[in-house]
């Protein structure tokens, strides 16, 4: 081999050593990237834990107060406000686990196990809820036939109520359910670059 061949394999060495050091500096951009996008989205979900946890107090506190003054019995007073309060606990239960996660500094593993619980708990409350919600609807009713003239155009404007309060609250539960998918994809992505 002649100092030519020498210096065209050295360049060619050089080219390949350069080419490696891009190649490992754009995966830490890409896992950097995804790592921003998972923090935002856990970000996002403890901002709409929070919001939905001021909503259920206000809706104890508001809930309670009006049909006490509406005259509803002291039993469905006191049961509303342990429905709403138990639905305000377990939402503020699921998404306490997301409160410290920081994904440039965390354990993946851990992350990913806090999200499959919060999704875990998201996923089965309708089971407990729909059948409580049930309950509840039909001691309203019952109260409300007691004290009105026309307990029937009072469950209309419940039923009407309830079936507005259904579609916001669906369209809420799905939306907290993708968000936890994605950012479950997105941990996936990051455990299979490391």
């Amino acid at each position: 081999m002649n100092s030519q061949e020498y210096k065209e394999l050295d360049e060619l060495r050089e080219q390949i050593t350069l080419l490696k050091d891009k190649l490992r500096e754009q995966e830490l951009i890409n896992e950097r990237g995804i790592m921003l996008v998972t923090q935002k989205g856990i970000n996002k979900l403890n901002r709409q834990g929070v919001i939905m946890i001021a909503f259920a107090v206000f809706a104890v506190v508001y809930c309670s107060w009006a049909f006490h003054r509406f005259g509803f019995s002291d039993g469905f007073v006191v049961g509303t406000t342990i429905f709403l309060g138990v639905c305000a606990l377990v939402t503020a239960y699921a998404h306490l686990k997301l409160r410290s996660i920081d994904v440039a500094s965390g354990n993946l593993v851990e992350i990913a196990s806090r999200l499959v619980s919060f999704r875990k708990i998201y996923s089965h409350w309708h089971i407990f809820a729909i059948p409580a919600l049930l309950v509840w609807c039909y001691f309203l009713y019952w109260d409300a036939q007691r004290m009105l003239d026309n307990p029937e155009g009072f469950l209309i404007a419940g039923c009407v109520g309830g079936v507005i309060g259904g579609i916001f609250g669906l369209k809420k539960h799905f939306a907290i359910m993708r968000e936890t998918d994605k950012v479950l994809a997105n941990i996936r992505d990051l455990m299979q670059n490391k």
